[in-house]
This record gives structure tokens, sequence and C-alpha cells, in this order.
């Protein structure tokens, strides 16, 4: 199973690329996901599986996904 996932912002920095393929071998939630990608679920940041807005990281990630991670935006 591959996940595309994509950075914006300051988590792209941290990682130091915008876009990475994950593969994994079976089931995977977004928690999970994200703790394989030494994130954690406790920061302040925005998901979005498929282009829709999720807060939900027990959601099961399918094959061919893509998932970003997002800083909060603010605005006036």
């Amino acid at each position: 199973m591959s996940v595309r996932v994509l950075f914006f912002g300051q988590i792209a920095e941290q990682h130091g690329r915008r876009e990475i393929e994950v593969v994994v071998g079976g089931e995977l939630t977004l928690a999970a996901l994200l703790a394989s990608l030494n994130i954690d679920s406790e920061g302040l940041f925005l998901l979005a599986v498929n282009q829709q807005q999720v807060d939900d990281l027990s959601i099961e990630i399918g094959d061919g996904d893509e998932v970003a991670i997002m800083p909060p935006f603010s605005g006036g």
C-alpha cells in the first residue's frame, strides 16, 4: 500500500522536503502514519485526507490516498 504525504510550511522545513511516499504492508490509521513520521499527534497542525480536512486520527488510510500535513492558518 502506498500513501502520498504532503508537508507544508514549517513542517516541510523540519522534514527537509515537501512530499514523500510511504509504503506500508497493511492497514494504517492517520495516528499510526503520524507516529511513523515522528510527528507529535498533539501538535498544532491541520490534516487533510484526499483534500478533505479531518480531525479524527483513527481514520484508516487507504492505498493511493493523499495526506496533507499543514500548519494552522490564520487570517484577518
